[in-house]
């Protein structure tokens, strides 16, 4: 396993991190069998991973992910978790901050967490936001309830990273979270610059999600960025557009995903939201090199370097 420095915090975090959300919700949204979430959990412990993502809205995520961990020494992993700052399109209050944090210690059975998070703040709400919700947050760091702060964007609304380009303005966090990926790869000029200059900690999200992981909604994409002339019609081919970058140690669509994800240095760890074992598996050999050749990432950045859309949503 590889290990890299999550920005100020001066964790050493492994590479792949494993996330509790995205499409399968941890196995709840896909019939995985919470045992079988557990035996994810210690695979991932014994082959070095030392991250672990979940957040307060992920439905039992927080729950099931303390039961798995239970026994573990807590020296052995850190934990980020996030609070929902919007409930029913109203800004949360201090208190609702404070009992959601509560709730989350108790399900993950814990006194505390490596890093707390704003979930999905909205670029047009992020000062509103900061100006409630950030005292109450910095309290809890007070008291011991969490060691940093960090913030994720709401990346299906947010392509072009605005909420992180405030945040990063404001240095309040050690920590942000990015939507990044080979079809939307805005945050090298956007974020990561301003990461690196502040030593703000990188998570990766929707390294591959539901576009990268489907050759018919990828094709579907594809298509639709030529019909509106996002990308030129000879870039790549109509048909599994990507299966290029599949050869030597590429062994699939989803390792060249992560792959790329993590080349760029302000990356500190790459999360991994499947509940299959054997997809886990296929991430961490993707992970154990994250190189790509220069050929492809050339053509990667001519086709999509330009793109601020939120695709691979």
């Amino acid at each position: 396993m590889l290990y890299r420095t999550l920005g100020r915090t001066g964790l050493r975090v492994s590479l792949l991190g494993v996330g509790t959300g995205g499409p399968s919700n941890f196995g709840q949204r896909s019939g995985v069998p919470e045992a079988d979430i557990h035996r994810l959990v210690r695979r991932a412990l014994d082959v070095g991973v030392n991250i672990f993502d979940t957040a307060a809205g992920y439905r039992e995520s927080e729950a099931i992910l303390g039961r798995a961990l239970q026994g573990v020494p807590r020296d052995r992993y850190y934990v980020a978790t996030k609070f929902t700052p919007e409930l029913d399109g109203e800004i949360a209050t201090p208190e609702d901050v404070v009992a959601s944090v509560e709730r989350s210690l108790a399900r993950l059975q814990t006194d505390s967490v490596e890093v707390l998070q704003f979930h999905g703040v909205r670029p047009q709400r992020y000062r509103a936001t900061m100006e409630r919700l950030l005292p109450a947050a910095l309290k809890l760091r007070e008291q011991g309830k969490c060691r940093w702060l960090g913030i994720t964007e709401q990346y299906g609304e947010d392509g072009s990273h605005e909420t992180l380009r405030l945040a990063l303005a404001d240095d309040h966090f050690a920590t942000a979270m990015v939507g990044y990926n080979m079809l939307n790869q805005s945050a090298d000029d956007l974020v990561y610059p301003q990461c690196l200059a502040q030593n703000v900690g990188v998570f990766i999200m929707f390294a591959v999600r539901r576009v990268l992981a489907s050759q018919d909604r990828l094709e579907e994409t594809i298509a639709d960025l030529k019909r509106r002339g996002l990308i030129k019609r000879d870039a790549v081919p109509d048909r599994k557009p990507l299966d290029w970058l599949v050869h030597d140690e590429v062994d699939s669509l989803a390792s060249a995903a992560y792959k790329f994800t993590a080349l760029h240095p302000a990356v500190s760890s790459v999360l991994s939201g499947t509940a299959n074992l054997a997809h886990f598996e296929s991430n961490l050999r993707a992970l154990e090199n994250p190189t790509l050749p220069e050929a492809d990432l050339t053509r990667l950045r001519a086709v999509f370097g330009h793109i601020t859309e939120p695709i691979g949503n």
